[in-house]
């Protein structure tokens, strides 16, 4: 594509050009970095990069009383045999653990979450739906498939949820 030879080329002003007058005080050019400027009060140290130590345990780092360890702690509750009777025949890869699945998706739900995408995305950057998938990263797949294979006991699963509350 050439440009017309009659007319002369536009002129571009930079995109984020601040007038001086509107600078902060000891904000010079090519002084080090952006967000350094002079505050009147204190302000808490911002470095996003820095390490951080965390309690080796998820559950720690949740709180007991967070619901993800409500729905973990129903392991001992409920009775998932209508679920695990499924899983009878050794073909394929292995499965996602059905008592992960089935308590992910529960949570997912108590937690208005009902899209298998958005549970996915949740794996991978909620603490809680990390932990209680065991830092596993189901598909959406895969568990849209599992939702609709276990319907039926999901409705029990959720009434005796409810009586465990």
């Amino acid at each position: 594509m050439s440009r017309c030879p009659t007319m002369p080329p536009a002129e571009q002003s930079p995109l984020l050009e601040v007038p001086a007058r509107q600078k902060p005080a000891g904000a010079e050019e090519g002084s080090g970095g952006a967000g350094r400027f002079e505050s009147p009060r204190p302000l808490r140290a911002w470095q996003p990069e820095q390490g951080q130590l965390l309690p080796q345990y998820t559950r720690e780092a949740l709180g007991e009383e967070h619901l993800a360890c409500f729905f973990a702690d129903l392991v001992r509750v409920l009775d998932f045999s209508p679920i695990l009777k499924g899983y009878t025949k050794e073909c394929g890869q292995p499965p996602y653990h059905p008592v992960m699945m089935t308590l992910l998706l529960m949570y997912a739900y108590a937690r208005g979450v009902t899209s298998s995408r958005e549970i996915e995305r949740r794996c991978e950057t909620d603490l809680a739906f990390r932990y209680l998938a065991g830092g596993e990263r189901p598909d959406h797949d895969t568990l849209c498939t599992f939702r609709v294979r276990h319907l039926a006991a999901f409705g029990a699963l959720f009434v005796d949820t409810l009586r465990g509350c």
